[in-house]
């Protein structure tokens, strides 16, 4: 009978845990393409990649009219001022920064590259892409990195041509 209660418990820990970790990172759960679609992604899978067609309309491509030098300049300026934080490598002839970021809730630590991909006409596409390093599943972590650098973006004076999702 101990056992079991030790495993009720148990298990009541894991979920109270996983349950947190989500609402921490802050989430649309209710936005497209729906709060079960959301968490299975969150549970399943450690990787948040923004693409055109994505599922989730907070990772599609986000598209700047800064010219690529400055938009790259201000990626750079986003993640240094950004706690928890740290450039690991940029590459200043692709114009791409390999960024690590310490989860708060466990330290652990995740990989985002960001870079800035030229257009023609001038505007400048942003392709982020956040990975964790441990787990199956990221509880939306890398989803709310990719948040968390658009906020970033907009404090230092990059907008993008379509505002973040409400």
């Amino acid at each position: 009978m101990r056992i079991v209660r030790w495993l009720l418990v148990a298990v009541a820990v894991f979920v109270v845990m996983l349950a947190a970790g989500i609402v921490g990172n802050r989430l649309p759960l209710g936005d497209p393409p729906g709060p079960s679609v959301r968490l299975d992604t969150y549970l399943n899978t450690h990787v948040a990649e923004t693409s055109e067609d994505a599922a989730f309309p907070e990772l599609r491509t986000r598209r700047y009219v800064l010219p690529a030098d400055v938009l790259y300049a201000k990626v750079k300026e986003a993640v240094v001022r950004m706690p928890g934080w740290e450039i690991a490598a940029a590459n200043d002839d692709r114009r791409e920064v390999h960024a690590v970021v310490t989860t708060k809730l466990f330290r652990f630590k995740d990989d985002v590259t960001i870079g800035v991909i030229p257009e023609p006409g001038g505007r400048q596409a942003l392709k982020v892409r956040g990975e964790s390093r441990v787990g199956k599943g990221d509880l939306g972590a890398n989803t709310r990195h990719v948040l968390d650098l658009y906020d970033a973006l907009e404090q230092v004076g990059a907008k993008s041509e379509v505002e973040r999702p409400s």
